[in-house]
């Protein structure tokens, strides 16, 4: 009996130092080390930040801190602004469009450290690689495959009278999407033709959108049947759930262009050892896993495995991301964007 006695008062003194043991960490809210992070509210809302954000501040005891945007045109306002300088240290969601057309990357320093070479090199639209791509896509036609059985293959059937007001598209002012798309059509058809593109287009568009989610969501509740938008788009539908195979992709035969995300550190951040650190953690392949999941798009990390779906989307062996110099964007782009208020102004915005 006084053996049994003894026994129950060892198990007693280890059972709570077990228990303690298997308690989840959870994240240090005081904690010392925090990095203040730029990006669009995408980063939330898609679940990425829950996927990324909690396994690297327990292993670095640290935790960040979002300070969140509606948009890319958003975000680039808050990058530029001379007030801000020093006050964050890293910036996710910048996508290439507005990268290119507001000089982003000159906010920017390249990291110390940096596995190049597991990066796909073909997305690489900054260099000196102070701006470095985490996912990707190509632009093209989504379609209702119930409503639209024959999808167009060009530019000149998407003008045929038969898709009269029902493609949905990105607002170059405020989307990286919307801007790519005017990027696209200027690349494709140049500096004059684009008008006659879009005028063309005109009756056929439903909506233009500030977010390319909302856009997305106007496709999927019915609202239109065409949305100018990532081809990668049916692929992610489908592997959340593969009951959803309303909706296919159709490429251009004229080209595509490519739209790119990207993170980079601010010059002015104070704790770039702490940021190289969640930047590499950002590129690994376990963290580009989600980035095919949540965002529902290509990893940039190019020995991430892809699930299924995504193997069959259709391929693009011509984007014309190069046909426009840095120099005529810069000097162009104001005029360009007016043509699009012009064309489009209140009435589908």
């Amino acid at each position: 009996m006084r053996k049994l006695i003894i026994l129950v008062a060892i198990l007693s003194l280890c059972l709570p130092a077990c228990q303690k043991r298997q308690k989840p960490t959870k994240p240090n809210a005081q904690a010392k080390q925090f990095l203040t992070v730029y990006c669009t509210d995408t980063f939330r809302k898609s679940g990425l930040e829950a996927s990324t954000v909690p396994d690297f501040a327990s292993k670095n005891e640290c935790r960040l801190e979002l300070v969140l945007f509606r948009n890319s045109a958003e975000l680039s306002k808050a990058i530029r602004a001379k007030e801000n300088y020093g006050k964050f240290d890293l910036a996710i969601g910048v996508d290439n469009a507005f990268a290119i057309s507001d000089s982003l990357a000159d906010y920017f320093v390249a990291p110390t450290e940096l596995n190049k070479d597991q990066l796909t090199q073909e997305i690489i639209f900054d260099p000196q690689y102070r701006l470095i791509p985490y996912a990707y896509s190509n632009l093209g036609i989504i379609y209702n495959t119930r409503s639209i059985p024959a999808a167009p293959q060009s530019f000149g059937e998407l003008q045929n009278a038969r898709y009269l007001a029902q493609m949905a598209i990105c607002d170059p002012h405020e989307s990286g999407v919307g801007r790519a798309t005017l990027f696209w059509s200027l690349g494709l058809f140049g500096t004059e033709g684009y008008e006659h593109l879009w005028k063309s287009l005109r009756k056929n568009i439903y909506k233009s959108y500030p977010d390319r989610n909302e856009a997305l969501a106007a496709l999927t509740k019915g609202e239109c049947n065409l949305l100018l938008s990532l081809n990668t788009i049916p692929a992610h539908l489908e592997e959340l759930d593969p009951q959803n195979q309303k909706f296919a992709v159709t490429m251009m035969k004229e080209g595509s262009y490519q739209y790119i995300e990207s993170l980079g550190i601010h010059r002015g951040s104070q704790k770039s050892v702490l940021a190289e650190k969640f930047l590499r953690h950002f590129l690994n392949e376990n963290t580009q896993k989600m980035i095919v999941y949540k965002l529902g798009m290509f990893p940039a990390n190019r020995k991430t495995l892809l699930p299924m779906h995504f193997s069959a989307i259709p391929f693009s062996s011509y984007s014309v991301n190069d046909k426009l110099p840095l120099g005529v964007i810069s000097e162009q782009l104001n005029t360009w964007l007016d043509f699009w208020d012009r064309l489009f102004g209140f009435q589908i915005s």
